[in-house]
């Protein structure tokens, strides 16, 4: 699309969630026409963006950007009397992650922990509508804001802590250098994304399908010079 950035999420915008019938009957066009007739309390109502009083295609809009307006990282070392350090960590910020864990096309999968807070009644959700068989509304089939969460982040990717021991105490038992270490990798992750891992890849930019996260891993570790 000229004049923006490549790969932007093109969908519909979300306004909230019809509380009632009265709600319903109250989203009109200028004109006075109903511009969703055939919604139910708990469903999505959507921005008539074109001003004809029905939600199609032509309603579209960018929603969102999965490219992060900033990457940023840094390495952090230290030695202290033997002891050495190393935290090395990166993030993103300004970018959107299309969240599509959930398999449209197999009704019997599992849904997140985030459907147990859907609408079931007046005040219960303003922002995750009910569930009810067929989609009727497209409120999750549709691409919408609905999908879209923060993916700004910032992990700590690295984090080793070593210690050398004196060569007075290597050189007894024959080691010009003896240095041992404990280590660990995606320590930890600063970020409200409530998808397995925000920093996701895939053919598909800024698309989460279900990535595997990343591993926290923790190694200890020798490092011997004869």
């Amino acid at each position: 699309m000229v004049g923006s950035p490549i790969g932007v999420f093109y969908g519909f915008e979300v306004l909230g969630v019809f509380q009632s019938l009265g709600e319903i009957q109250k989203h009109k066009t200028e004109s006075g026409q109903v511009i969703q007739p055939n919604a139910k309390p708990g469903d999505f109502k959507y921005a008539d963006l074109n001003g004809d009083g029905v939600i199609n295609a032509e309603d579209r809009t960018i929603i969102g950007d999965p490219t992060p307006k900033w990457s940023y990282g840094f390495t952090i070392t230290g030695n202290f009397k033997g002891f050495d350090l190393l935290i090395f960590g990166q993030g993103v910020s300004g970018n959107d992650i299309y969240n599509a864990l959930r398999r449209l096309d197999i009704p019997a999968a599992n849904w997140t922990t985030e459907a147990l807070d859907r609408w079931t009644g007046v005040g219960t959700s303003t922002t995750f509508p009910r569930l009810v068989d067929g989609d009727p509304n497209k409120n999750f089939s549709n691409p919408s804001s609905f999908h879209l969460s923060s993916g700004a982040y910032f992990r700590i990717k690295t984090l080793q802590l070593g210690y050398t021991l004196p060569k007075s105490m290597s050189g007894k038992v024959g080691m010009s250098q003896l240095r041992v270490y404990v280590s660990s990798l995606n320590l930890l992750t600063f970020s409200k994304y409530k998808g397995f891992d925000p920093e996701i890849g895939g053919a598909s930019y800024g698309i989460d399908r279900g990535f595997y996260p990343q591993a926290r891993s923790f190694m200890l570790g020798i490092n011997v010079t004869i």
